[in-house]
């Protein structure tokens, strides 16, 4: 039986983890928004026109920020938990885990932007842009291979049902959520280029405040039951 106490700690989390999405997000944000896209050019020819200013901000409140997942991680196994402990550790460990990569991955974005302002400016080599490419690039692939394998998790965790989650929530997976993003960009490329850019923060800022709004409402129904029992007492 989860206490009102645990309840409210599960909401916490859960805000905790939406602040990381949302502050990451705006990092990522500034580090690679352009208004004229691009964002697939091996060149990476859309960063050049970032000033070093914009770099420098998105780079500093991203991976500050980034740590934060881990408080989230630790708030969607714990709303996972009552459907079997092994799968909502290995959430846990498995986000925490990918976002850490995924920190390291964002903190040399701002270095591959002002490569590429030098290459523009024919100050540096363009060799130099993809080597350092070369070691940035692999380690956004872990994390979206670590968001496969916990969307599964997911899926089947709530499916089987018995987590704190409602059955609809298998449709918010962290996979489900990015491919509605990258579908966003194809299908509505103006709204998409501004959502592209931050795609895997947009998509937990979503999932992190979904799943704020069940613990909410799982603390609101322990605060609904002694009012009832006073109400039947009285009577």
């Amino acid at each position: 039986m989860i206490t009102r106490a645990q309840k409210s700690l599960l909401v916490y989390s859960g805000l905790v983890g939406l602040l990381g999405a949302l502050l990451v997000g705006g990092g990522e944000f500034l580090l690679q928004f352009s208004p004229d896209g691009g964002y697939a050019d091996p060149e990476y020819r859309w960063m050049a026109s970032i000033p070093v200013s914009r770099l420098t901000l998105g780079h500093f409140l991203a991976i500050l920020s980034a740590p934060l997942y881990l408080v989230g991680y630790w708030h969607l196994g714990q709303m996972l938990k009552p459907g079997g402990v092994r799968a909502a550790r290995l959430v846990t460990l498995m986000g925490g885990y990918g976002f850490m990569v995924g920190a390291v991955w964002i903190g040399q974005r701002a270095f591959l932007g002002v490569t590429a302002r030098a290459i523009a400016d024919g100050s540096a080599a363009p060799d130099l842009l993809h080597t350092m490419a070369g070691l940035n690039e692999p380690l956004v692939n872990v994390l979206r291979i670590v968001m496969v394998v916990v969307s599964l998790i997911w899926i089947v965790q709530i499916a089987r049902g018995h987590t704190h989650y409602p059955r609809f929530m298998v449709l918010f997976s962290p996979a489900a959520l990015l491919a509605a993003i990258f579908a966003l960009f194809f299908w509505q490329p103006q709204i998409g280029n501004f959502t592209m850019p931050t795609a895997m923060n947009t998509a937990h800022a979503v999932l992190f405040a979904l799943s704020t709004l069940v613990a909410l409402s799982l603390r609101a129904k322990t605060e609904e039951k002694p009012e009832k029992e006073e109400t039947e007492k009285e009577a």
